[in-house]
């Protein structure tokens, strides 16, 4: 008898579940598949180019077409939860982009051409295997939000200072030992998240010179004596103002403190 050989079995294809979307994003220039089982892009796609958004989140996608830079209406992409180890270079050609989506993949390198994507304000390759991040990321002078949480960073390149617009910075859980003084131009910024990397000191300037009023810091070696850091008070003073104008703590109410036996 010959040795038995498990093959795991692949859904098939949901054809008609592609030309439902494809109907559907004439209609809205939306196209909407999440969670079909999709090993590549529907061929179609590139050819849409009124198209709006693209989501193609939790698929099973290996690559992305060249041609998807073609879509220079393209406000929003999501590719998040697929197979994907790169970003093609072609999408910089989409310059209205806005939103990009491609956390949870296996993403190694984000594309040169990103710089372009002046339009781009929110950022998110989270949970990828990304070991550097491109300087040309600072071009995108529209960006908010940005997080590259759960990669595998060794540094902060100076340039990311001239994201000026930047309200959410998030680089937990990397490999992170310094943060370069430049940091402190992103006047914008308000919450950054640190956790989990080998931070040991923040730049002052981060504190004295930005609106940050929100930093985490667990799991970092800097976290036992955050509040000993140069510049620590003004932060702390942010902090609270914030924390007083989201109400807390409650006025108090004066029939609160009347005894028991008070009407």
């Amino acid at each position: 008898m010959g040795t038995k050989i498990s093959v795991p079995v692949v859904a098939p294809l949901d054809i008609e579940a592609i030309l439902k979307a494809e109907k559907e994003a004439k209609r809205t220039r939306v196209f909407l598949l999440r969670n079909a089982g999709l090993p590549t892009c529907p061929r179609r796609i590139p050819q849409m180019r009124s198209l709006r958004e693209v989501d193609l989140s939790s698929n099973r996608i290996v690559e992305l077409p060249y041609e998807l830079g073609e879509l220079h209406k393209m406000r929003i992409l999501n590719v998040s939860h697929n197979l994907l180890a790169a970003l093609p270079n072609s999408l910089g050609d989409c310059v209205v982009l806005k939103t990009l989506n491609a956390s949870c993949n296996t993403i190694q390198e984000i594309f040169p051409t990103i710089g372009q994507l002046q339009r781009l304000e929110e950022l998110d390759l989270s949970e990828n295997n990304l070991t550097v991040i491109q300087p040309s990321l600072s071009k995108c002078s529209a960006m908010i939000y940005l997080n590259l949480a759960e990669n595998n960073i060794e540094e902060v390149p100076p340039e990311l200072g001239d994201l000026k617009n930047i309200v959410e910075f998030n680089i937990s859980f990397n490999q992170l030992a310094t943060l370069p003084e430049d940091i402190g131009l992103m006047r914008s910024v308000e919450k950054i998240d640190l956790r989990g990397n080998l931070i040991t000191a923040i730049p002052p300037s981060l504190f004295t010179d930005t609106c940050l009023d929100r930093l985490f810091t667990h799991d970092c070696p800097v976290h036992a004596v955050l509040k000993q850091q140069p510049g620590y008070p003004a932060f702390h003073e942010r902090k609270v103002e914030r924390i007083k104008r989201q109400g807390w703590p409650p006025a108090p109410n004066p029939n609160r403190l009347k005894g028991w036996g008070d009407a």
